[in-house]
């Protein structure tokens, strides 16, 4: 074997010893590092969450209530709220129904949902209902008979399975755990 062989010979094993190497060794790391960067949830994103059940206004002020998120939300092109999870809200208003024919009120305002690496995202947003308005009714049978002015208004109440849009407070940096899926 004359000297280019050698030379040729120690490259081509050196070149393959290199490759290997970066291989086994750098492009794994490479890629570990990059799968645990934290994924940036914005402020502001949308969380759509359904009630898990009805609200009325005969319940207390501060009452928990429990909605489930609807779809996956997704930062980077990772899951960092999952479907199906819970989010909370408390009861923030209540109007009972009233003489002369007022509707009751009641209103929830949005609180927070876990994130994948179980970080509390905090939301806001808020949903209401009100009761069947009857003041009219009230007034005119009223005028005709005094003791009908006492006819209440409906209570307020909202469905179990009304779908809310929340907003995710500020940013939040999420570690990532599920691959989203199309």
């Amino acid at each position: 074997m004359n000297t280019f062989e050698r030379f040729r010979s120690k490259s081509l094993i050196s070149a393959t010893g290199v490759i290997t190497f970066l291989t086994l060794i750098g492009v794994p790391q490479f890629a570990h590092a990059r799968a645990n960067e934290k994924l940036r949830l914005s402020g502001g994103s949308t969380v759509a969450l359904s009630l898990e059940s009805a609200i009325t206004s005969d319940m207390p002020i501060n009452t928990v209530v429990n909605f489930r998120v609807v779809r996956d939300v997704i930062a980077g092109e990772q899951v960092v709220i999952k479907s199906g999870s819970r989010a909370t809200g408390t009861i923030s208003k209540v109007e009972t129904n009233g003489a002369i024919g007022s509707p009751g009120k009641v209103m929830v305002t949005l609180r927070s949902v876990n994130a994948v690496d179980g970080q509390e995202i905090f939301l806001r947003g808020s949903v209401d209902g009100e009761g069947d308005n009857k003041v009219g009714l009230s007034v005119v049978l009223g005028l005709l008979c005094l003791p009908l002015l006492l006819i209440k208004g409906g209570d307020a109440t909202v469905p179990a399975g009304t779908e809310v849009r929340a907003y995710t407070e500020q940013d939040y940096m999420i570690e990532p755990s599920v691959p989203a899926t199309n």
